[in-house]
């Protein structure tokens, strides 16, 4: 029971991928580049349009005003006058830098591979050992 609690308690308590990324990025600095990225963003900004009217008598037939993306246009019609207004649509263009850090992965070389092996080979070797061994002293019938 106390193998089983013991096994159990291990599995519980070990490293997360993020907790172990975390650490090594501790311990390895150079592993992070600082990279930036680009967002473009767009904002739309509707046309807008009112219109008005009143009475009014002394404005001669039609007058038009214009600036930019605004236009105001003052008609006479009998005894009435129509107000319009318009500004036209337009679109915005946002860029956005926002800095992130990149993690640079390295690929291990041959001699990095061998030694990560290493103690698994050793391992294999000396089973190998104490098999042959055992073979050697357990008596024939």
């Amino acid at each position: 029971m106390k193998t089983i609690l013991s096994l159990l308690l291990l599995l519980l308590t070990s490293c997360s991928p993020s907790y172990r990324l975390n650490r090594i990025l501790a311990l390895h600095p150079e592993l992070k580049t600082p990279d930036t990225l680009f967002i473009k963003d767009s904002v739309i900004i509707p046309q807008l349009r009112v219109d008005t009217m009143f009475d009014y008598k002394t404005i001669p037939d039609t007058v038009i005003i214009q600036k930019d993306r605004l236009q105001i246009k003052l008609r006479k019609i009998h005894d009435t006058l129509f107000l319009t207004g318009k500004c036209k649509g337009d679109t915005v263009y946002i860029t956005r830098k926002i800095p992130v850090e990149k993690i640079k992965i390295v690929k291990p070389d041959i001699l990095d591979n061998f030694i990560s092996k290493l103690p698994w080979i050793v391992i294999g070797l000396i089973c190998l050992v104490l098999l042959f061994v055992f073979i050697r002293l357990v008596p024939k019938r």
